[in-house]
């Protein structure tokens, strides 16, 4: 129930990017390479990354590291963008791509999307970034989800290790859940919220916002995973 949850999230927020169809579950994640750092948009379990040309181009993306205000350069490639290094081992890096658009029907609505994400490199405890934001809490396998710098009571979340393993999870009051991470190597941590709430962004006004975050970290310790699934590319 939570996956459809979060995949019925997602798509509502790809749809306003003019993204269903091809991309209805697709989440962008950051992944540290050598000094510097990629972000990747498409779908983490099943190892299927968006490229350029194709939907790659429709995002644009801001990056920093976390507890600084220096906007990161990045290049898009043919499959990723490039974070400029070098950065720091340490470095918690944060992306978000922000854009208002407009649903059409019978009363046409303005969408305010989000994508976020957030890279760490421990599970040392974090202050919340994004407008919606995973973060460590401290401990292997616990999180925190803040909305709006606020924990995020009740909120679904899934988690999903490289080889496409997946798990889901609720917060509790303090915006807080634990989970088993029992494989060596990466994870991704998912989650979807919704806000009636309207506003504006610059001077665009929305009627509501959608936000889809995760988290990547990698684990040293556990046992041997499945393997991977290959990289996919979709021509679209």
């Amino acid at each position: 129930m939570h996956s459809r949850f979060l995949r019925a999230a997602a798509m509502a927020a790809l749809a306003s990017f003019g993204l269903a169809g091809g991309a209805a579950a697709h989440s962008i994640w950051v992944e540290r390479e050598g000094d510097g750092a990629r972000i990747y948009f498409g779908e983490f379990d099943e190892n299927l990354r968006e490229g350029s040309p194709g939907l790659l181009d429709r995002l644009k993306p801001e990056a920093k590291v976390a507890g600084t205000d220096k906007p990161l350069k990045l290049d898009r490639q043919a499959t990723f963008f490039v974070v400029a290094g070098p950065l720091g081992k340490d470095d918690s890096i944060v992306a978000e791509n922000v854009a208002v658009t407009e649903r059409r029907g019978d009363k046409p609505t303005k969408v305010l999307n989000r994508l976020g994400a957030r890279y760490v490199a421990d599970f040392k405890e974090q202050a919340p970034v994004n407008t919606l934001d995973i973060v460590p809490a401290g401990k292997p396998g616990r999180f925190k989800v803040f909305y709006q710098g606020k924990p995020l009571a009740k909120a679904k979340a899934e988690v999903i290790a490289e080889s496409g393993w997946k798990r889901d999870f609720k917060t509790d009051e303090q915006g807080a859940f634990e989970a088993s991470l029992p494989w060596r190597g990466g994870y991704v941590i998912e989650v979807a919220h919704t806000d009636a709430t309207p506003g504006k962004q610059g001077e665009e006004a929305y009627d509501s916002a959608r936000s889809a975050s995760t988290l990547f970290v990698r684990v040293g310790d556990g046992m041997q995973g499945p393997p991977q699934p290959p990289v996919t590319t979709p021509k679209r």
